[in-house]
Parts: C-alpha cells; structure tokens; sequence
C-alpha cells in the first residue's frame, strides 16, 4: 500500500496581503482593505470553494441596534447577559457601537435584508429584548456571502486560491528587537489539485479561517471547520483564549440523511415550542420559567441535554404547527423545503431535533483591530477572540463582529503591508520524501470518529473532572500516534485537519479542567456555580501556561 517517495516542494508565491478564510471576516477584509489600498495584490485562500464557509450557511441574520444610545446600551446589555458577564465591555461596546454602520456597508455590497411595507423585516431570536436582526429570511449567511463573492471576483488585485489547505505559519525573530516574540511572514499552503505545498510569503498575514465545530460529532458546522488558524496561530506562540466555552446549538436537525443541517432559532423567535419526545409535553418552564424557549443558547441546549437523558430518545421535538402557515413558509423558505424533501412539513409533523456544537467563543487572542501577539499576523472573524461573547455568544452577535473586525483590521494592517519584509535569513520551501502509505492514512483518520463522540460524550454539554481526565489521556494518546504519522508521510487535508482539531481538543478539555466553575456555554457538573472572580482562561506554549485574568492587553 506504499508508494514510492516524491516530493511535495512547490511554488513560491509572494503577496502583499495572504488571507487565509472566505467567511464573512475575510471577505469584509478584503473589501474594506481594496478601498483603502487599491494596488495590493492579495491571495485568498479557501479549503473548499469560497463559498464553503460557517457565515454561508448561518440562517437567522445579523444583530444591529439603531444607530442611537438607548438602542446601542440595550443590545450592550443583552450581550453581557449572554455571556454570563465574562464579555471584555470595551471590545463589546467598540463592535456594537457600529452594528449600523455594518449594515450600511452590506446594503453597499448589494445585500438586500428581508422588508415589509417598507420597512426592515426584523426578527427576535433568543437572548434579546428587541426585534434587532437584520435578515434574508432563512438564508441570510447564503445571501450575504453571494454579494460579497460576486463583488471580489470584479478585483483583478484578488487572486484566488480554492481547494487549499493552510498547513503551518512561516515565521522569523523580528528584526532589531530583543525579546519582541517573532512576526510571521507567511505560510506553508497544499494544493490539492498537484499535491504540492507552496510557499506563500506576505507583508501581512490574516486568519479568518473560522471555527472547529468538527470536533465534535454533532455541528452545525461545514466539514472545513476544523480550527486550522487557532491551532497554526498556537503553534507559532500565540495567545489563545476561552476555548472552554463552545456554544452548543439547541436545534440541528436529526434524520440520517442530513447531519448539519440547523433549523433556525429564529423559528423559537417567531413562538415555536419545544417538547418532550415521549409525552410531547413542553419541558423549557422548568428551566427557565420566564424566558421558556427564549432563553440563551446555553441554558437551552442543557435543557435538552437532560430531557434527552431522561428518555430513551436521541432527539427532542420542535413543534411550529400552531405558528400561521403562511407566515411560517414565508419567513423560513429553506427550511420548509429542505425538510419537505426529507418528507417532513413542518406544518403539519414535529420536527426532530438535537443540540450540536455551532460556535466558538474562544480563539487567537486579539484586539477589535485583529491584532495578535505576532507581529504581520491578524486573526478576525470565530477565529479570534475579542471578547465579545464572553462564555455564550449572544444569537447573530457573529456576523456583525465578522464584518466590523474585517473593517477595522483592513485599517490597522495598513502599515505592515506598507513595510517590506526584512528576511533574516532564506525561508525554505517546503522538501519533504515523505511516502503516501494509503493503508496507514486509513487506519489514521479514522481516529476522526473516536475523536468527535469522545468529546461530545466527555467534554460536550455537560462536563465531570473524571471525565475530562480520562478523556485527556485518550487525547495525548492519539496525538502521539497523528503527529508521528504527520512527521514520516506525505501530507494531505485529512491529515492537516485531524493534526489541527486533535491539537484543538487538547486545549479545549485542559481549559475545561482548570475552570473549576460553570458558567454560559461551561457546565462543570462537579462545579455547578459561577466563581465571578474567575476571569479569562488564557493560554500560551507548549507547556500549556495557563493565565486567568480580568483583562488582556495586545
């Protein structure tokens, strides 16, 4: 099952600008960035096709106060409810404060929101105490990320790289300045098509690439999400933070033709209930008694934890059917047909339902102007960790932080892409002889399934310090085994993504470990109450330097 060795040296392609992610963030970059500087030259990397991306497929919309105080401090305060009150408040109050100015710039971008009689069409989701998301009924992140495509493919000074794969940052001491980290300057990138891994250089480098739902067996996520920007960051000596708190969606669907296919919070919004799978009883007063089914993501998915628990069910219900059918078909038109397809009409049968793991509230720490603790390296978008959503992301907080980081980066990144790189010494292609042992990578990426229901079962929903541990010797015991194979055989995307999430999982269960607390999307079982003195988990190295603080600085 060996073949012979060959090499896997490519190309060397220099840029001024490496954007690695075709999501909201990275695109709204790019936009933003060609309006200010209309002669960069700039490589977009994309795993898949560019529209493959978490923002594609996010279905309820994009929260924005109205452009005035009393607006801005509501929606302020729903975030920091939310987030259980771990939300960095300068950060949150920066991102929020231009929610309007956000949608002004989609509108620009020909993204045209759902309106009725004239007016916006604004939807109520979990967690806030208004109607304030901007939508395109059901398909919003689909709409949206189509504008912004169609809008970057008329720039000639984009050049676009589909089905690559992101494998490991390219960085250097800086210049002149002892004890100032390093900056990095590039990135080792495979080319599916050839096999070959080029050399991407770049005056600045950004992380967009998103999430990592894909550690886990349920996700609402697309199979790309697999943390590949935080772990490459990590790597590189970075500071990552919060990775304990990975908010769980109360409702993808669950039909065995159909494994991340998410029915909208929106549809709870509009007065959907939620029942129990054998009494087909409503169960969420028992948990939240004043909110029911409109409470926050976290204390909804643990809700339905434990019901599932209690039967012998897999799932729970979503009942629509007392919603008007027309409003209900009007409002949700991906949804209705795509369980039409599957045999379901929502306004007549229960829709079947399981909490999966959507978003994460951690990620590469930085400012809102994207900057890391790496010189030329920004990270935006679910990437990053700004502190906006504390320990539970307040429903469509997301695609507004996409487009507002993507903007203010653009800005901040200007003099880096103005500075030329000063190389202290040659940077290598990449020149391995590695073989391609098929019989080998078989046996390696299927440690992809006891990977995902081990953290879901371990480190999911509901967490126990046994559990972790045990979960945690399960964990170095198969990096052991993907990074022995990483270093002797021919690389490929598999092989990336299951080096990156196994790398991900990690970090998630040692952070999940040491905050003995509950807290949002955090429930330790052993430690049931909130400790409002914890701050911040934040990590850095090798050796898992573990820092709890109030604040950070970049």
């Amino acid at each position: 099952m060996k073949e012979k060795p060959q090499s896997q040296q490519g190309q060397r392609k220099i840029f001024d600008v490496l954007v690695m992610g075709s999501g909201i963030a990275g695109l709204s970059y790019i936009l933003e960035l060609l309006q200010l500087k209309p002669s960069v030259k700039i490589a977009l990397i994309a795993k898949k096709n560019l529209a493959e991306s978490n923002s594609f497929y996010a279905q309820g919309g994009i929260a924005a106060a109205l452009n005035n105080k009393a607006e801005i401090e509501k929606h302020f305060q729903d975030t920091l409810l939310a987030g259980a009150h771990l939300c960095n408040k300068k950060a949150t109050l920066q991102i929020l404060e231009k929610g309007h100015d956000a949608i002004e710039t989609l509108i620009r971008q020909k993204v045209v929101f759902a309106q009725s009689e004239g007016h916006y069409s604004l939807a109520q989701e979990a967690g806030h105490s208004t109607r304030r998301i901007y939508n395109c009924e059901d398909h919003t992140g689909k709409t949206i990320i189509t504008a912004l495509i169609d809008t970057i493919k008329t720039y000639p000074q984009v050049t676009l790289f589909e089905y690559h794969t992101a494998i490991e940052l390219i960085t250097q001491n800086k210049l002149h300045k002892p004890g100032d980290s390093k900056e990095v300057i590039g990135a080792y990138i495979l080319n599916e098509s050839t096999g070959k891994i080029d050399t991407f250089l770049a005056n600045a480098v950004i992380l967009a690439t998103g999430g990592a739902g894909k550690v886990y067996r349920y996700t609402t996520n697309p199979e790309t999400a697999t943390g590949d920007g935080i772990a490459m960051a990590y790597r590189a000596g970075a500071r990552v933070g919060n990775l304990e708190f990975y908010q769980f969606h109360p409702t993808l669907l669950y039909h065995h033709h159909l494994n991340n296919f998410l029915i909208s919070e929106a549809l709870r919004g509009e007065g959907a209930y939620l029942l129990k799978p054998d009494t087909l009883q409503r169960f969420m007063h028992l948990y939240a008694p004043e909110k029911k089914e409109l409470a926050t993501r976290d204390i909804v998915a643990k809700a339905i934890f434990t019901e599932m628990e209690k039967s012998a069910h897999n799932f729970i219900y979503l009942d629509v059917r007392h919603i008007n059918k027309d409003l209900l078909i009007q409002r949700f038109p991906t949804i209705y047909q795509t369980l039409l397809g599957l045999g379901i009409d929502f306004t007549q049968h229960l829709i079947p339902v399981v909490p999966a793991a959507h978003y994460l509230c951690g990620g590469v720490l930085t400012n809102v102007y994207g900057q890391t603790d790496l010189q030329r390296l920004y990270a935006i978008g679910e990437t990053a960790f700004t502190g906006l959503h504390g320990a539970n992301r307040l429903a469509s907080n997301s695609l507004l932080e996409g487009v507002v980081t993507g903007k203010l980066t653009a800005n901040q990144s200007l003099p880096s892409i103005n500075t030329s790189l000063q190389l202290r010494y040659p940077i290598r292609d990449w020149d391995s002889q590695h073989v391609t042992d098929l019989r080998r990578a078989s046996q390696i990426n299927a440690l992809w399934r006891g990977l995902r229901g081990e953290m879901t079962s371990y480190a999911g929903i509901v967490r126990t310090e046994a559990g972790l541990n045990d979960l945690l010797k399960l964990l170095y015991t198969r990096r052991e085994m993907i990074e022995g194979y990483y270093r002797k055989h021919a690389v490929t995307r598999d092989v990336v993504e299951l080096r990156n999430i196994s790398l991900i999982a990690k970090l998630i269960v040692n952070s999940a470990l040491f905050r003995k607390e509950s807290r949002g999307s955090h429930y330790r079982e052993d430690y049931p109450d909130t400790n409002s003195r914890i701050g911040d988990t934040i990590l850095r190295g090798k050796d898992l330097q573990f820092n709890f603080q109030d604040q950070y600085e970049i």
